[in-house]
């Protein structure tokens, strides 16, 4: 588990990542945990989520679930495309996108994924707060999508609460 409450799924056994969940929201600091997994680890993630919700904390509000196909190159540069996931789970009927807003996670807006937010990122976008004021032809070229795309993303980003 990293330090801004996200649990990163992979081939340990699921309640291990039960735990770790668990261990995030009894805390008392974070209101809410993501879980972000890629290729045969999503089955995991999801049932990760189920079973705190199901078996332990069943005051979670309904997660919200980001999919997403992340291009990776592999070592004979060959490209192939792996499927990747982020589920939220929030705690006692918090707004996600509320909370993350002010957290500046790009991956809350909708339509961004991890993928969209380390270009948003890359391309000088790095909070909701810079995407809110962008002008859609100069976010359009930083970051390599179309006008029509990053008029979706700031849009999306202006509907957020503060």
């Amino acid at each position: 588990m990293s330090r801004d409450n996200t649990v990163y799924i992979g081939r340990k056994p699921t309640m291990s990542y039960v735990m770790a969940v668990l261990t995030s929201l009894n805390r008392g600091d974070a209101d809410s945990v993501v879980l972000k997994a890629r290729g045969r680890a999503i089955s995991t993630a999801v049932d990760v989520a189920e079973i705190t919700r199901n078996r332990y904390m069943t005051n979670l509000s309904k997660p919200v679930i980001h999919i997403e196909t992340e291009k990776i190159v592999d070592a004979e540069q060959q490209t192939r495309n792996v499927s990747c996931i982020s589920i939220t789970l929030c705690r006692g009927g918090k707004t996600v996108k509320a909370e993350a807003a002010t957290a500046d996670d790009l991956s809350t807006i909708k339509g961004v994924g991890a993928v969209m937010a380390q270009k948003l990122k890359d391309g000088g976008y790095g909070s909701v707060e810079k995407i809110r004021g962008a002008k859609v032809t100069e976010l359009a070229q930083a970051t390599g999508v179309s006008e029509k795309q990053a008029e979706n993303i700031v849009k999306a980003a202006s509907e957020l609460k503060e």
